[in-house]
């Protein structure tokens, strides 16, 4: 299942979770694929992995206040 978190001009921040009842390679429950500014025409992509339910909520609460 792949989630909006946020729409840029460029690219999007998008949040990945696995299908009911699996995990992905690694054992993680989570990837959200989020970019930062690196100059006007491209944004660097940056990959956070997360082990656990409360890490991710953390993230999302400090990163994008709607989640």
């Amino acid at each position: 299942m792949i989630i909006v978190l946020k729409e840029g001009v460029l690219n999007d921040d998008v949040l990945h979770r696995p299908s009911e009842g699996k995990v992905f390679k690694g054992n993680y429950i989570a990837i959200i694929e989020y970019y930062t500014f690196l100059n006007h025409w491209v944004n660097k992509k940056n990959l956070r992995r997360f082990k656990s339910e409360k890490s991710l909520n953390n993230f999302l609460r400090k990163n994008y206040n709607e989640y």
